[in-house]
């Protein structure tokens, strides 16, 4: 194919130019306008909470809440053997607002979300300023000697009967490190009636192999920081229907945690 040749300006050289393909054609067309390129897309979902509590420990609360939760719950998720939280269901005793506002504010896929709390005023602020309908949240008013000293002692059906059951896990995170033995029996045995046949438990605790069974180790400040012996804390967790099948040691960011099955 020839290449035409003309002259440019007035200088007597010349400049080639090519031939006359549809690519040229294209330089040739009317330019499209505003209106004709706009497109349709719904706008991204987006969601900001910023609940005015902290719960967490000064190792803890001085990185941003969505950082730790975001890093617990996926490590609450990879040792039960999930592959995400999409589509699972995690019933989170002791929930306070780190793991609500991870999900909220970062978008995390989950199936159903149930926070359960001794504070009121937490639940309240939660129940009227998250609006997902894949989060949930209820006040549950139990003794606590640091918590809540004038709290009541519910029956171990109390959750189950407000229709928190069928879930494929439920956690307690720093809570039983605030709990005597029988508080403790106490707690497996309501969560047992919440999650389901062949479904896990996942919680935390201090544990000190050197100590005989319990200790309250704030002798001036009754349930500030409680360790077990891990062999006398594996039985307790037998006598509620759980058992048992992995320990991980803690880290600055996360306390030693168990993870058990339903029985």
């Amino acid at each position: 194919m020839e290449l035409l040749e003309k002259p440019c300006g007035g200088s007597g050289h010349f400049a080639e130019t090519l031939p006359d393909t549809s690519a040229n054609q294209c330089r040739n067309r009317p330019m499209a306008s505003y209106q004709s390129l706009l497109s349709a897309d719904p706008p991204p979902a987006f969601a900001y909470i910023e609940p005015p509590f902290e719960f967490n420990s000064q190792n803890v609360s001085k990185y941003p809440p969505e950082v730790t939760g975001s890093l617990v719950l996926n490590s609450i998720s990879r040792r039960l053997g999930w592959h995400s939280l999409a589509g699972m269901r995690l019933l989170d005793l002791g929930c306070g607002v780190r793991l609500a506002r991870a999900i909220v504010n970062l978008q995390m896929p989950i199936g159903l979300y149930a926070g359960v709390d001794v504070n009121a005023a937490s639940i309240a602020w939660l129940k009227e300023n998250v609006q997902d309908a894949r989060l949930r949240f209820e006040h549950l008013d139990m003794h606590n000697a640091l918590y809540n000293p004038a709290g009541a002692h519910p029956a171990d059906d109390e959750l189950s009967r407000r229709g928190l059951t069928g879930f494929d896990a439920a956690c307690m995170l720093s809570v039983v490190t605030h709990q005597d033995p029988d508080d403790t029996r106490k707690l497996l045995r309501m969560l047992h009636a919440c999650v389901r046949p062949g479904g896990q438990l996942y919680f935390t605790a201090f544990l000190d192999e050197a100590i005989e069974a319990y200790v309250d180790k704030e002798a001036g400040q009754p349930r500030a920081w409680t360790s077990y012996n891990p062999d006398f804390l594996i039985g307790l967790v037998a006598e509620c229907g759980w058992a048992v099948k992995a320990i991980y040691a803690g880290s600055v960011l996360h306390q030693p945690a168990l993870v058990c099955d339903r029985l």
